[in-house]
């Protein structure tokens, strides 16, 4: 029903109107007229309820038809965040009961028109629409490894493919992106005695000088709420000290990490800083990424933690930093307890209107900055290599990487 433009912002998508009534409860959507699936048929309201019994996030909410292009979703509570649920694609009424598994059906201006597969593994999917007269096909390959994907791009099979390391590959052009749905942060684990003096993280923090850091990596993350409408740009969460230079008698500590190389590296240069301008002895503690959920995120067995954590659009981080969710399956890995930041997000996700919501939003920001539970780092680049063939990528909002498309409807072929 909605979706987000190349300023990250929520738009209709779907939706030509709707009303939010009794109080933030009730949301009332009414669709646009002669929409239709890609075998012809309308889009209606009974989509829309097959679509909220489908998901999950939507299960907890009553959902009744109006008239064919109107639908009435009601809440058990406030939820501020409530339509950036629905950017959930709609799913057609029964088409799990109905639809052909190899051709499904959609509403978009391009509709699969051939699926390969090699076994039960997918080698490509096709796409074509006769609306867009400068890309009528485009096709999604599937490659098992690096190797046989970079062999793919010099014989020429493909125009666009990510890729975690940067190279140099003639005829194709390197973006890189920054997702903005990830931040990577140092997270304290405040029920560990050796960090629960917040005074001793905040020199941790004013010692890295962050910018530099993370720079091959990603952005600044600016806080727990980064790089949106409601992140507070009063509040440095870089407060970086050249002069700092004491020896700080304490137990030896450790970061621990994933086992891959850029985050080894990041925490080597940590570990450095630390040792030179603090004085303090750091391990390093490598664990494999397969087994950092079961052995330290289940347990929150670390000291500090360098990881990446995924968020949503919306400034809501109730499911990140309220009390409540200190211990597994919660995600508020620090432990982190504070009444003020607490307050701050349960009225954020009840108030609808954005003033009052970045007020609180405000407050929670100031607590945090306040108490360090975290030494938030960056952003993660994507490296995304696209002919030199097509023009008209720019720059754009990136969240996913999905949202490297923002601006599909813009990319020409040259003639080279």
């Amino acid at each position: 029903l909605f979706k987000y433009d190349i300023f990250g912002s929520l738009v209709p998508d779907l939706a030509e109107s709707w009303e939010i009534q009794e109080d933030g409860l009730v949301y009332q959507i009414k669709i646009k007229e002669g929409i239709t699936w890609s075998d012809g048929t309308p889009i209606t309201t009974d989509d829309l309820i097959y679509t909220a019994f489908k998901i999950p996030d939507l299960q907890v909410v009553i959902t009744d038809k109006v008239d064919s292009r109107t639908i009435r979703y009601t809440l058990p509570n406030k939820y501020s965040p409530f339509l950036s649920l629905l950017t959930n694609p709609v799913m057609k009424n029964n088409t799990e009961e109905n639809d052909d598994p190899l051709m499904p059906i959609s509403s978009g201006e391009y509709k699969i028109v051939n699926i390969s597969k090699d076994g039960p593994i997918t080698k490509s999917v096709t796409l074509a629409t006769e609306k867009n007269e400068q890309i009528k096909k485009l096709t999604f390959r599937y490659y098992s490894n690096d190797d046989e994907l970079l062999t793919g791009a010099k014989l020429g099979e493909i125009d666009g493919f990510i890729l975690n390391d940067q190279i140099k590959l003639q005829n194709f052009e390197l973006y890189r992106f920054p997702t903005q749905g990830v931040y990577y942060s140092l997270i304290f684990n405040l029920r560990n005695e050796n960090v629960e003096n917040a005074e001793f993280r905040k020199k941790m923090q004013q010692v890295l000088d962050i910018e530099d850091l993370i720079a091959p990596y990603g952005i600044l993350a600016q806080g727990p709420i980064s790089r949106n409408l409601y992140t507070d740009g009063a509040i440095n969460f870089n407060p970086y000290d050249k002069d700092i230079l004491e020896d700080i008698p304490i137990n030896p500590v450790t970061i621990t990490v994933p086992n891959i190389t850029q985050h080894k590296q990041l925490a080597e240069r940590i570990k450095d800083a630390w040792e030179d301008k603090l004085g303090l002895v750091v391990e390093i503690q490598k664990v494999d990424p397969e087994r950092i959920q079961d052995t330290i995120i289940v347990n929150r067995d670390f000291e500090i933690l360098l990881y990446g954590q995924e968020t949503g659009r919306d400034p809501d981080r109730y499911a990140y930093w309220h009390s409540t969710q200190k211990d597994y399956p919660g995600l508020n890995l620090s432990g982190f307890e504070q009444v003020r930041a607490d307050r701050s997000l349960e009225e954020g996700r009840n108030v609808i209107e954005s003033t009052t919501r970045r007020v609180h939003y405000g407050e929670f920001q100031n607590a945090i900055m306040e108490n360090t539970p975290a030494i938030f780092l960056y952003h993660p680049y994507q490296n995304y290599y696209v002919t030199k063939r097509i023009s008209g990528i720019g720059d754009k909002y990136t969240f996913n990487l999905a949202d490297r498309f923002l601006d599909f409807e813009n990319w020409r072929f040259l003639d080279l």
